[in-house]
């Protein structure tokens, strides 16, 4: 059942509000995206959660984003994505061996409100196959067939995690008898190999040393972290690319 996101909040600062209702009317105005009950049963409930979304990519592949208020300030938030190829798959809390496997997705701009981050993240899922071009793992979900979802638990960037389903089974089995019970044998009438390659052969082949750095030297200074006036700026970008000209121009005007 469509509902309303959670815009307000005793404990949150203005900037927070303002972003929440922000995301509420990007949500309104996108008609791939739909926002839900977070009491329905599509995730488990917790007063910590203050949205639940089914987004729908370019790619045909659906999305459901929920983001929580870890410590009732709207200072903390979650977001979780997971995906799924058919909607109905979306509309049920997860089990295991379902076909939903969860996206390890999460906003980099982490000095923006979490409405601000959330807006970025829900433009990113609907262009899905845009982002999944400098996203690889978007992309791993994306060519992943429905069966193969059920075996995969989530898509990180080192690849597609298992969903183990009784992690026991992968536990070693006892042994019958103790390591001490082990024998080995001993090295007594070894005889020593004339080929070995020893400490000696070491130090007559090793390169020659380099010549010490100049400790004057500049070392080489970090890239520094994008100012909030440029992360603004490119949430308006963002913005403008899908037709949310309006949206681009508020988020202008608060850089």
């Amino acid at each position: 059942m469509p509902s309303a996101i959670v815009t307000k909040r005793d404990m949150w600062a203005p900037n927070m509000v303002k972003s929440m209702q922000l995301l509420e009317a990007v949500l309104k105005e996108q008609d791939r995206a739909t926002i839900m009950d977070p009491r329905g049963g599509f995730v488990p409930s917790c007063p910590r959660l203050i949205a639940v979304v089914l987004l729908k990519g370019d790619s045909g592949r659906h999305y459901r984003l929920s983001i929580r208020d870890m410590d009732d300030t709207g200072l903390h938030c979650s977001f979780t994505v997971e995906g799924a190829r058919w909607r109905t798959d979306l509309l049920r809390p997860y089990k295991t061996g379902a076909a939903v496997a969860s996206l390890c997705l999460q906003s980099t701009q982490h000095d923006l409100p979490a409405g601000d981050r959330a807006v970025t993240l829900v433009l990113s899922l609907l262009r899905d196959r845009q982002t999944a071009m400098r996203i690889p793992l978007l992309g791993q979900f994306i060519a992943a067939d429905r069966a193969l979802l059920k075996n995969i638990g989530m898509f990180t960037d080192e690849g597609p995690m298992p969903d183990f389903d009784e992690p026991d089974e992968f536990d070693f089995p006892p042994m019958e008898i103790e390591p001490e019970e082990f024998e080995f044998p001993g090295d007594e009438d070894e005889h020593e190999d004339p080929h070995e390659w020893t400490m000696l052969d070491e130090l007559w082949h090793a390169p020659p040393a380099q010549p010490p750095v100049d400790a004057t030297a500049e070392a080489s200074q970090p890239e520094d972290p994008p100012t909030q006036e440029q992360i603004l700026l490119r949430a308006a970008d963002e913005a403008a690319d899908v037709g949310l000209e309006h949206i681009a121009e508020a988020l202008r005007a608060l850089a």
